[in-house]
């Protein structure tokens, strides 16, 4: 691992279990056992580290979110139930220690605009994958991106619940009450 990946690395498991606030460089450098020389040779900023963290965290996160068998089914209804249990699958895994996303809009996005319209731009991203994957259950009262919105909300409102809880598992059953929640619409289409 080259410097770069692991202040970045080693930033963001700090900054999921503290806080981006809470986090000091100092912190990150003596975890990571480098200098501040290394730091400010990579980085100009506490800044430009967070939004390498939140890049590493999307790409990592988004990336086994969207990398399940169900990526490959050409019928459009089966890829999205694959994406509702590859993602139930996978959730207390990439999602056990909290969502940077959710941690950075809370702390950071406030007191910066860079941060903010990274995330503005990241979930922008991540909706839109979710709304094509999910565009089978859709109804003319229920558009593509509003299950998209709602599959987000219960995914994050589950990373919440698991922490209170110390309860993975949460996740899963979170991704769960979505799909019964689709299954309900489904069935009261015409």
């Amino acid at each position: 691992m080259d410097t770069r990946e692991k202040l970045v690395r080693t930033a963001e498991l700090l900054m999921l279990r503290d806080g981006y606030s809470a986090t000091r460089v100092d912190d990150v450098l003596a975890k990571a056992g480098l200098s501040k020389g290394s730091f400010y040779h990579l980085f100009e900023s506490k800044e430009a580290l967070g939004l390498a963290v939140l890049d590493h965290y999307y790409e990592d996160r988004v990336g086994r979110l969207a990398s399940g068998a169900y990526a490959a089914e050409s019928d459009p209804v089966r890829r999205a139930t694959g994406f509702l249990d590859h993602a139930a699958k996978v959730a207390p895994e990439i999602w056990s220690t909290g969502c940077l996303l959710a941690s950075f809009a809370s702390e950071a996005a406030g007191s910066s605009r860079v941060i903010s319209n990274a995330l503005r731009k990241r979930t922008a991203e991540l909706r839109a994958m979710v709304a094509d994957v999910l565009a089978p259950f859709t109804t003319p009262e229920v558009p593509a991106t509003d299950l998209a919105e709602q599959f987000l909300v219960s995914v994050e409102g589950s990373i919440v619940m698991a922490r209170i809880h110390g309860d993975p598992a949460s996740l899963a059953r979170g991704i769960e009450a979505f799909r019964r929640g689709l299954g309900r619409a489904a069935s009261r289409r015409p």
